[in-house]
């Protein structure tokens, strides 16, 4: 089963119209890679719809790292993220 830091990417992959076979890592930033703030809105919907889990927008400003946001949804999440929607 895919990490929650690998779901989130795919999910970046989807809104950020990036390539599927495109390698994002940890430190990859949302914004970095041409993200916009209305991006990020879809973004923090998408979250909420896939895991459950209610990632205020300011949390993906102060930090739109791959890392950062994937902690995000686990801290605010559901208590298993297993059964969030696949």
């Amino acid at each position: 089963m895919p990490t929650v830091e690998e779901r989130v990417a795919g999910i970046w992959r989807e809104i950020l119209d990036l390539d599927a076979g495109k390698e994002l890592g940890p430190e990859d930033d949302f914004f970095g890679l041409g993200g916009t703030s209305l991006q990020a809105m879809s973004l923090v919907q998408r979250l909420r719809e896939e895991f459950g889990a209610p990632v205020a927008l300011s949390a993906l400003l102060a930090d739109a790292s791959l890392r950062a946001v994937g902690a995000a949804v686990t801290a605010a999440g559901p208590g298993d993220l297993e059964t969030a929607r696949p």
